[in-house]
């Protein structure tokens, strides 16, 4: 082995090591902002303060970006724009915080990525006219069987109509955050660029609405302040975009896609170990299908044979 190859073999196998650590960061992060929200919707704060708390961070953090291209950023069409900040901004937000209110963290770690993950294809083969082929659609299955799995077989006990409900609002927020996927693809703007315009939009909205519905964050304690902003801001606002980014970059977008069908799994944990959540044979029947599924949809598999 020369030298040469000796040296790019070793540099690709540290690009692999920042995309997957990258990637693992990531979906850790995904999944303690789902258990983050549902500890804080089961406590002292409403979905508004979720909202201030996870925009607010962004908005600072993120305020040169914005300032320097414009709150609204040139050549980005009135669609795409709207698309992106009720997709992943205030909307989708309130909409997530609020079904945290009522179903469990670990069913909402599994419903969130699975049904996005068929609304996306759904939009695709609407709008798109993409035809994807039978393994795809046997993923998709697989995500389908495991949702229903989830509904079906209730393994967080009986399904009350504030429960199904809930579904409803993760269902929405689902499609939301399919809109805004296929919204960014098409905007040109960079991952940063997204979150300085998506962070601003969405924290004034948000203050706006505490306006007329008040705020519990000042009677809030202190700790859990400090954690949903951790958590809610800075995490998932500002270093999940950078990381997932990362990912992308080097491990590709279907690695990156196939890392993120774990967010399931880990979210079903924290809701057991942290929250107290019950966990069973139907749950985790659930994840293992929802997993299988999304990575089998992303291709990850195919990639891998060839």
């Amino acid at each position: 082995m020369t030298k040469t190859s000796a040296l790019a073999g070793a540099g690709a196998t540290e690009s692999r090591m920042v995309g997957v650590t990258s990637a693992l960061a990531t979906v850790c992060i995904w999944a303690g902002w789902l258990i983050a929200t549902r500890y804080a919707m089961t406590s002292s704060f409403t979905a508004v303060d979720i909202g201030l708390l996870r925009f607010v961070v962004p908005f600072v953090l993120l305020s040169p970006i914005w300032i320097k291209k414009g709150i609204w950023p040139k050549g980005l069409s009135l669609v795409n724009g709207l698309l992106m900040m009720t997709g992943s901004g205030a909307v989708y937000t309130l909409m997530v915080a609020s079904a945290l209110q009522f179903v469990p963290a670990s069913h909402v770690g599994i419903l969130l990525p699975g049904v996005m993950a068929v609304w996306a294809v759904l939009i695709a083969i609407v709008l798109f006219g993409e035809r994807p082929g039978r393994v795809r659609l046997t993923g998709y299955a697989a995500v389908i069987v495991g949702v229903l799995l989830l509904v079906a077989l209730k393994p967080g006990g009986d399904a009350s109509s504030d429960m199904l409900y809930g579904y409803g609002l993760v269902s929405a927020g689902s499609l939301m955050w399919a809109c805004y996927t296929h919204a960014m693809r098409q905007s040109g703007l960079g991952a940063l660029d997204a979150a300085a315009f998506v962070g601003f939009w969405s924290f004034v909205i948000i203050a706006i609405i505490a306006l007329f519905t008040g705020s519990h964050i000042p009677d809030a304690p202190v700790g859990d302040v400090m954690m949903l902003l951790v958590t809610q801001g800075l995490l998932a606002g500002c270093v999940a975009v950078i990381t997932y980014g990362l990912a992308v970059r080097h491990i590709g977008s279907t690695g990156a896609s196939a890392f993120g069908a774990m967010t399931p799994a880990l979210t079903a944990i924290g809701g057991v170990v942290l929250l107290g959540e019950e966990g069973n044979l139907a749950l985790a029947a659930a994840v293992a299908l929802v997993i299988l599924g999304v990575m089998v949809a992303s291709g990850v598999f195919r990639r891998v044979i060839r």
